[in-house]
């Protein structure tokens, strides 16, 4: 039998952020090789555990009988929950702008799906974060590319307002930035380019909270751009609760009675438990999360001093996020070359710069929400790999 696959899944691959942490397991389980994991997107060791009053939350639910089918766009008290976070951060919302989702990933899946026509088009960073591309594609619109200038990953303005046509429609803002760690600048004269061109924006920022030096802003606190902003955020790094698969949108009342319907058509709802698991992290004690931000700063200090240390390797602090996003081009090695060699060779596992578009060459991605132990050990391996590299680079002297 042949299976005739719908044209929008053409481009289908294995997500590339990925593919180190798939080839770091079948190392693991073939060779029993110990692997240090600077790949993963997600916390690991004590310094992030869940606190148990989100736990205890999820668990009296279930204890409850809170099992069945609760269509709709998220409870009542989360929804209002979410606008006073918003709120917060300059943008009034009201409880029938939020629509509760399966995570930012799936968040951002339904809202390109419900905007999206194919011929438009989107501006997209470059680097960004690869499944936004996968659904632009298919919806049959087209992503172009505004490039990110290293070393600090801002937009060019000029050659962002160069790549609209009258087919843009939207423009997907990240801040602060995956990969890199870099919170986006400029909001206001980016504001002023998407009002001029009349675009929406969507606005990814699941890493709000974990920002070091100074505050979040969002571009939906310019009052302009409320009515034209779609914010998406997530539990999942604020809050470590990257299983739970929760997060949510804040849009104009309109967009989110599509995407509230949306919802209600794909999943029906997100699980009652894990809501009402989500509300205790919101509205509950807030200490511990501040405690972890902390612990994420010292790790990024320590992991990036490391780093520079490293002959070949620069490494600016990142603003936000847990993410070191190191320039390896002084190793003489491509991303993809300096994330192979890392892995077969030392047992290292990183993510190369260009599986977030081409901008990122020469870096690759590193995680530094691991246990303290991970980092030296990793640091110690890398140095180890770049002090042999430049050993077998160097010329060889003859012996009189």
């Amino acid at each position: 039998m042949t299976v005739r696959f719908a044209r929008g899944t053409e481009h289908f691959v294995p997500p590339k952020q990925w593919e180190s942490m798939r080839r770091a397991k079948e190392l693991e389980k073939k060779l029993g090789q110990r692997i240090v994991h600077f790949e993963k997107g997600d916390f690991a060791g004590e310094d992030f555990t869940l606190p148990e009053h989100i736990s205890e939350a999820a668990i009296k639910v279930l204890r409850q009988g809170g099992v069945r089918y609760d269509p709709g766009p998220g409870i009542p008290p989360l929804r209002e929950a979410i606008a006073r976070e918003m709120t917060s951060r300059g943008r009034p919302t009201e409880m029938d702008e939020v629509v509760v989702t399966g995570g930012a990933k799936h968040a951002l899946f339904m809202s390109l799906l419900t905007l999206l026509d194919p011929g438009d088009e989107v501006i997209f960073p470059n680097p960004g974060y690869p499944p936004d591309e996968v659904w632009i594609r298919f919806c049959g619109a087209k992503p172009v590319y505004a490039p990110l200038n290293p070393p600090t990953f801002q937009y060019d303005l000029d050659r962002l307002e160069e790549v609209i046509t009258p087919r843009t429609k939207l423009l997907i803002l990240n801040t602060p930035q995956r990969p890199n760690g870099c919170v986006v600048k400029d909001l206001e004269k980016i504001a002023e380019i998407c009002l001029k061109h009349d675009l929406l924006v969507i606005s990814d920022e699941i890493f709000s909270h974990i920002v070091y030096e100074g505050r979040h802003r969002t571009i939906s606190e310019i009052p302009e751009m409320r009515d034209r902003t779609i914010v998406i955020d997530t539990f999942s790094k604020t809050y470590t609760m990257t299983g739970f698969r929760i997060g949510w949108i804040v849009a104009p009342r309109p967009i989110a009675e599509k995407l509230s319907i949306f919802l209600q058509d794909s999943i029906t709802n997100v699980a009652l438990f894990i809501q009402e698991a989500a509300l205790a992290a919101l509205t509950g004690p807030q200490e511990a999360f501040e405690k972890m931000r902390q612990s994420l700063k010292r790790k990024r200090d320590r992991f990036v001093a490391g780093l520079n240390k490293i002959p070949g390797i620069q490494c600016l602090p990142p603003e936000g996020t847990f993410y070191a996003f190191p320039n390896i081009s002084g190793t003489g090695m491509t991303s993809q070359q300096f994330t192979d060699y890392l892995m077969n060779s030392y047992g290292v596992a990183v993510v190369s710069g260009t599986a977030f578009g081409s901008q990122g060459e020469g870096f690759v991605r590193m995680t530094f929400a691991v246990p303290d132990e991970e980092i030296e050990e990793g640091l110690k391996r890398i140095r180890e790999a770049v002090e042999k590299l430049f050993e077998c680079k160097a010329p060889k002297v003859k012996e009189a």
